[in-house]
C-alpha cells in the first residue's frame, strides 16, 4: 500500500463502500486521507520531512522569514557564511541578550519565532550565504501514482493513514465510537514505528562528550571559548 491510490481504495475497503456511494463520495475519501496523512506527517519530526535552504543576508536585516513550506518554529541549525550560530535562543532570551548588550558573553546568537528567524549581530554585509536546516511540510496526495513519506519502507504508516481516514468519515457519517477506536489505533501505529526508528537513529548518535571542562552556567548558546576544551580521543 504505497500510492495514493493504494490508500483510497483501503479506505473504501474498510468502509465497505465503493467510489459509487452516496454517502462516502470520491472527493471526501481523497480529503479524508490527506487531511490523515497531515496528522501523520505533523506527529513528530520524520527524517523525510527534514530539509534545508540557503538564502542570503540583507544589509541591516536582522530577521528573515521561513520557507513557506515549513512548519513553524521549527529550524534547529542555522549558519551564516559559514559559521554555525549554535543552538537558538528563546525569543524572550534573545531579546533580552540583545537589549543589554548580550551580558551572557555570547559572540553571535539566533532565534526563532513562528515562522520567522532572527540573527544577531544584525548582519552588515549583504549576500552572505545562510543555511538553515528545518522541517518541511508534506506535500497533499493529488495524482493515484503520489506516495506519501512513508512510502515502500514504512508501509505501517500508511495504514495508521487509512485508519485515521476512516475515523474521520465514520464521525461524521455514522459510528463516532467506531472512529474514535481507529483513531487511537492509528496513533498507537505511529508511535511504535517512531519508537523503532529513534532506537535505530541512537546507534549512530554521538556519545563521546564534546568538552572536558562542563560549562555550569550553560544555556546551550554560542559562547566564548573560555574554559572549553576539545576532548582528546
Amino acid at each position: 500500500m504505497d500510492t495514493f491510490q493504494d490508500l483510497y481504495e483501503a479506505v473504501y475497503s474498510d468502509l465497505t463502500a465503493n467510489t459509487e456511494s452516496t454517502l462516502y463520495s470520491l472527493t471526501a475519501v481523497k480529503l479524508a486521507v490527506n487531511r490523515a496523512y497531515d496528522k501523520a506527517a505533523s506527529l513528530f519530526r520524520w527524517s523525510k520531512t527534514e530539509d534545508a535552504e540557503v538564502t542570503y543576508t540583507q544589509l541591516n536585516i536582522e530577521y528573515y522569514d521561513y520557507p513557506k513550506e515549513w512548519r513553524p518554529d521549527s529550524i534547529w541549525k542555522l549558519t551564516v557564511a559559514g559559521v554555525d550560530y549554535g543552538d537558538p535562543l528563546t525569543f524572550k532570551d534573545y531579546l533580552y541578550e540583545k537589549e543589554n548588550d548580550m551580558p551572557s558573553g555570547l559572540e553571535r546568537m539566533w532565534a526563532t519565532q513562528w515562522t520567522r528567524f532572527f540573527i544577531y549581530p544584525t548582519p552588515s554585509t549583504a549576500d552572505l550565504e545562510i543555511n538553515i536546516w528545518g522541517v518541511e511540510v508534506v506535500e497533499w496526495l493529488v495524482d493515484d501514482e503520489d506516495e506519501t513519506i512513508f512510502s515502500y519502507n514504512m508501509r505501517d504508516c500508511n495504514d495508521a493513514i487509512v485508519n485515521e481516514a476512516v475515523a474521520i468519515l465514520r464521525a461524521k457519517a455514522e459510528n463516532e465510537r467506531s472512529s474514535q477506536f481507529r483513531s487511537v489505533a492509528a496513533k498507537e501505529i505511529l508511535i511504535s514505528a517512531w519508537n523503532k526508528m529513534r532506537q535505530e537513529q541512537a546507534k549512530y548518535e554521538k556519545t563521546t562528550p564534546m568538552f572536558d571542562v562542563p560549562d555550569m552556567f550553560s544555556r546551550g548558546r554560542t559562547r566564548s571559548k573560555v574554559g572549553k576544551f576539545n576532548t582528546v580521543v
